[in-house]
């Protein structure tokens, strides 16, 4: 059982720069969802959101109704209103949730998040496991809140909706086995490697 409240958020990207992003339970990205294949899941998504939202599940088998896509198989979530997604985990692998009522805007405010599904039966165990989600936002000079309306010409690039230096380095071992999990759900391409 999992618990999401769509709100509004304060994020710091870098030291000293705070934002006003849209997020869940006080975080852009929201928290990441783990379960595991076979798991029956029920998530309760409460939407804080000056606007009507809903919940997707990107690439996940559900039944259709739990989609997510508001107006076309389940109604719009309204503001101060709580709906129930509840469905089982028919595969495994790397996913995200997002809206998908008014996505655009929200999505470009920073709602998002990374829905993990581990195997029932692992093949080979993992020592590091990092999930990264690429964000570009744009924000005007001497403002603090994300313009939806730009698709383009972007001004910050974030990791887990930090920017550089303020990004966390991958910490491992040598010898260990490491995945890394990227999921990009702006508007660009975001081309990345790993230093060193």
């Amino acid at each position: 059982e999992f618990r999401l409240t769509a709100e509004p958020v304060k994020r710091e990207l870098a030291k000293g720069m705070i934002i006003n992003a849209w997020g869940y339970n006080g975080s852009t990205p929201g928290p990441t969802i783990e379960a595991v294949e076979g798991d029956r899941v029920r998530i309760f998504v409460t939407n804080k959101l000056p606007e009507r939202t809903s919940v997707h599940w990107h690439g996940i088998f559900l039944p259709n109704g739990m989609d997510g896509v508001a107006g076309l198989n389940q109604p719009h979530i309204e503001k101060n209103e709580t709906y129930v997604y509840e469905f089982t985990l028919r595969q495994h692998g790397t996913h995200m949730y997002h809206p998908h009522a008014d996505e655009m805007v929200q999505m470009a405010m920073g709602m998002m998040g990374f829905f993990i599904i581990h195997p029932e039966r692992p093949e080979r165990p993992i020592d590091r496991d990092f999930c990264i989600f690429p964000h570009m936002f744009f924000i005007r000079p001497g403002t603090k809140t994300p313009d939806p309306s730009v698709m383009l010409d972007f001004n910050l690039f974030t990791f887990n909706a930090r920017a550089c230096p303020g990004t966390a380095p991958l910490v491992v071992k040598t010898g260990q086995r490491v995945r890394v999990r990227i999921a990009n759900l702006s508007m660009d391409s975001h081309p990345i490697h790993l230093h060193g």
